[in-house]
């Protein structure tokens, strides 16, 4: 981060608070967030968690909404779904930065 952004976000969250993000989810994820052109304030809000990849993401993301387990082995319309087209939607809402992934607000 450039020093006039830490300035803003030290001004915005205390320097306490940007410790701990820092500290909880890294430097680089922190300072990629902040370069995505977010408000760190936002951060926690718009954080869905660690995944390999966007298809792990999205399919955790569905599985939550939807309880996709409970339909395991049936035949059942979930097991049909076309995941790399539901991943390419579903990002146009989430961003990656360094395996951490957050809803645009």
């Amino acid at each position: 981060m450039k020093y006039t952004q830490v300035k803003e976000v030290i001004n915005d969250l205390g320097r306490e608070k940007l410790e701990e993000l820092i500290e909880e989810y890294g430097i680089d994820v922190v300072e990629g967030y902040v370069n995505e052109g977010y408000s760190l304030s936002d951060f926690e809000e718009a954080y869905q968690g660690k995944y390999d990849n966007d298809e792990d993401f999205v399919y955790q993301l569905c599985n939550d909404l939807y309880d996709l387990n409970e339909h395991k082995g049936e035949f059942h319309p979930f097991n049909y779904i076309d995941w790399e087209r539901v991943t390419n939607d579903v990002m146009m809402d989430y961003f990656e930065v360094e395996g951490h992934y957050f809803r645009q607000l």
